[in-house]
């Protein structure tokens, strides 16, 4: 789908909305990924903001979530520290049920047949044991009934200041809101001027965080312990993979690792020269992005095995899921690093800021592009443009800084960027593969590439590809559960219900420009289903040629400075004879 979006934008030289004259009908899809694009790149930017507010805290003499200081709210009673050997009762007592319950039953005590001096401990999900009553009280001793570490309390206190649930959703978090604010001043720094500032950038934030990844991955690597977090980090569990959860998880990260179904692909692609090598472009972007999630997996996880080693803990204690594992489990296991632990934190949170901030472009390049596409005259006015739709997306992302901002943060993430992103995959593929037509789509990369897709591309393209994917989001539907903040909060219907509602603001896009543009073209059903007759290639030379091959005619373009427009594909036609 990466080969197939990027083929597409060059060709055109459109953006995802009005690349749509291939196929009319489908031109929902564009404005499903406009959609999409615009709602992610709301709450993405907040996540990115954290960041910011994590590397100021980094400067500290020590680091804030080193220890349970009282200065930034710390609660002693559950707060507790991991580092200073200190671990949850119930762990350490899950570690004797495990270890004694292997050899020992109730009936077989080391040799022995009393059970006077024994305790019987049981810890749900495993089984009991008979613990001698000095080891057992001398574990209580050396544990604790806290129930957050410090890193914990760190992010859901002071970071967060999280309240109970959605339903209260608290006051703005202003040092918060202050991040999110140089943050979209960032962006709208990098972006004012197109993609002719940003591709600037880009050469910057795309390239150095491979510096610090290297760095981290060279000092994970070398850490007691890092073999047993890199082992569970590439060995499955393969019971989980007949969880249809664990499939819809997988295929929403590719999604967003490699930005397929975003439009950003199409806007991006729409940029290259006509004849550039994409497929081979395709095929090592798409190689890259494996090898560098490898690389990311093995930094993150080296460190947390260090950590579980020098705690006696089970890794599985220790890595966290969703935004636990960027703000809670990996600044903890940074914290735990003898020499300057500052300075790895700085690092790592940098590093994730850039990542995020190449997202954000594309994000919001691809809603802008396509105001572009469809306005041409509105190119004059780039500058403006995007200080506009900066200024609106950042106020549109200080729900998400409230003290309740985290539980709207999530909503968004699973339904505005979860589901939808799987229905508007399928719908391309179907509306491109069987809409346009494989052959067509082929025809043309073969005028644009000089060689046509093999076999195996054109199978993963109108069958394998939109059959699984099918699959996954109608199983996902069926087995949808309300979903949940952490293991403890469950939203409430109404709450679900929103995120429904958010998720269907870009799935209807789809059925209903295709509603209205069946309505609009009632008297000529033909014409919504066959290419737009200004479809073709956005290089005028070639453009020229690919007329002269699809028609006996031919095609000339016309530039109109007075429109502002750029790009050959949005010029106007005049037949010449």
């Amino acid at each position: 789908m990466y080969y197939m979006e990027v083929a597409l934008g060059q060709f055109s030289s459109l953006g995802p909305l009005s690349v749509w004259r291939c196929y009319l009908l489908g031109k929902g899809i564009g404005a499903a990924m406009v959609t999409v694009s615009f709602i992610v790149s709301i709450y993405y930017n907040v996540i990115m903001s954290y960041c910011l507010f994590y590397i100021g805290h980094s400067f500290y003499s020590v680091l804030p979530w080193d220890d349970c200081f009282a200065w930034w709210g710390a609660d002693n009673n559950t707060c507790y520290v991991r580092s200073k050997g200190q671990i949850l009762c119930n762990e350490a007592l899950k570690q004797l049920v495990k270890l004694y319950g292997k050899h020992y039953n109730n009936t077989e005590v080391m040799g022995s047949n009393s059970t006077e001096n024994y305790v019987n401990v049981t810890v749900p999900k495993y089984k009991s044991a008979l613990i001698s009553s000095d080891l057992y009280y001398s574990t209580l001793a050396n544990c604790t009934n806290a129930s957050q570490t410090a890193t914990e309390q760190f992010w859901e206190k002071f970071v967060l200041d999280i309240t109970d649930g959605i339903e209260d959703i608290g006051t703005i978090k202003w040092d918060l809101a202050v991040c999110l604010l140089v943050s979209w001043i960032i962006v709208f720094l990098c972006l004012m001027k197109g993609v002719k500032s940003s591709g600037k950038v880009v050469y910057f934030t795309a390239t150095f965080p491979y510096i610090f990844l290297i760095i981290l991955l060279v000092r994970g690597v070398t850490l007691p312990g890092a073999v047993n977090g890199i082992k569970y980090f590439f060995v499955p569990e393969w019971g989980k993979l007949l969880d249809v959860k664990v499939w819809r998880a997988a295929a929403e990260q590719l999604f967003f690792s490699l930005s397929v179904s975003w439009g950003g692909l199409i806007m991006y692609g729409s940029y290259n020269r006509f004849q550039n090598k994409v497929h081979k472009d395709a095929m090592f972007v798409s190689s890259l992005d494996f090898v560098t999630s490898l690389i990311a997996g093995v930094v993150i996880f080296s460190v947390l095995g260090n950590m579980a080693e020098e705690l006696g803990l089970d890794i599985r204690n220790v890595a966290k899921e969703g935004p636990g594992l960027a703000f809670i489990a990996y600044p903890e296991a940074l914290s735990r690093l003898e020499w300057l632990p500052q300075l790895w934190a700085v690092l790592f949170f940098f590093m994730l800021f850039l990542l995020g901030l190449d997202s954000e472009f594309a994000l919001l390049e691809t809603f802008l592009t396509a105001v572009y596409d469809e306005f041409p005259s509105s190119r004059r006015h780039k500058v403006p443009l995007t200080l506009i739709c900066c200024i609106i997306c950042c106020f549109l992302g200080l729900p998400c800084v409230t003290q309740g901002g985290q539980y709207i943060l999530n909503l968004m993430d699973t339904y505005g960027g979860g589901y939808g992103v799987t229905f508007i995959a399928i719908c391309e593929l179907i509306a491109l593969m069987w809409g346009y037509g494989v052959n067509r789509f082929c025809d043309d990369l073969e005028f644009m590439l000089g060689s046509r897709p093999g076999l195996l591309w054109r199978a993963c393209w109108l069958v394998i590809s939109p059959l699984i994917l099918a699959c996954i989001f109608v199983y996902s539907l069926w087995e949808h559960k309300v979903i949940k903040y952490g293991e403890n909060y469950e939203y409430s219907l109404w709450a679900d219900g929103i995120g429904w509602l958010l998720a269907l603001i870009s799935m209807c896009q789809i059925p209903l420009w295709g509603f209205f543009i069946l309505l609009r073209n009632f008297r000529n059903i033909k014409k919504v289903v066959r290419p737009e007759s200004s479809w073709g290639p956005g290089d005028s030379e070639a453009r020229i040629k690919y007329f002269q091959k699809r028609t006996t005619g031919l095609v000339l373009m016309e530039k109109v400075e007075s429109q502002g427009i750029d790009n050959p594909a949005l010029m106007i036609e005049t037949n010449v004879k």
